[in-house]
This record gives C-alpha cells, structure tokens and sequence, in this order.
C-alpha cells in the first residue's frame, strides 16, 4: 500500500507542475472546489494543507520518527484538514480513504 501511495503522490506532483508550467492553467487547485468557492480561496487552503503536511513529515523526520511513518501521519494530517477547510468533493474523500488505508497498513504492521 505504502509504495502504491508514494507513486500516486508522485505522479499527481508531476502533472500539477505539469498543468501550471506547461499548459500554464491558473485554476489549478479546482479540484478542491465547488462552485461557491473562489478559485484563490481554494487555492490557498489547499496551499495550507499541503504546507501542513509537509512541514509535519520534516518535523516527524526530524524527531526521528522513521520515514515511511512520518508519511502516513503528515498526509493523514493532510486528507483530514481538506476534509474540514475545503467543500465536500470525491477527490477530497478519496485522500482521506487512501490516508485511513495506509494508517490501517501500519498499524497492522506495527503488532
């Protein structure tokens, strides 16, 4: 599971920097949207959320939590604070399913 995520992670970075410096599209965080909500106000909660997580995995690392979780715990921070911050979408859920998942895997791990 922990590898499957790290390539779906990767390859939705890649195509983000895709969008914004090849195609150069400037709504690029509507996947985090409805209707209602304004395209920089999306913006800048998804930016939040995803400083939170990566400000956590470099903390996590740093007090030497081992790599792999400090992923799991940093993205689950991640998938519940676009559940609270941004609208209800399936993207959105389905972070949060891929996080509670990985959770599941390391707690299995771990016993």
């Amino acid at each position: 599971m922990f590898e499957i995520f790290l390539i779906v992670i990767v390859l939705v970075h890649l195509h983000l920097e895709w969008r914004i410096w090849i195609r150069r599209e400037d709504d690029v965080f509507a996947k985090y949207r409805d209707g209602k909500m304004a395209p920089l106000t999306a913006a800048k909660w998804a930016y939040l959320c995803k400083a939170v997580w990566l400000i956590g995995l470099i903390l996590l690392q740093y007090f030497g939590v081992e790599f792999r979780e400090a992923v799991i715990f940093s993205f689950t921070a991640y998938a519940v604070l676009i559940q609270i911050l941004l609208p209800f979408k399936v993207y959105n859920l389905l972070n949060l399913v891929l996080a509670l998942a990985c959770l599941v895997e390391w707690w299995i791990r771990s016993r």
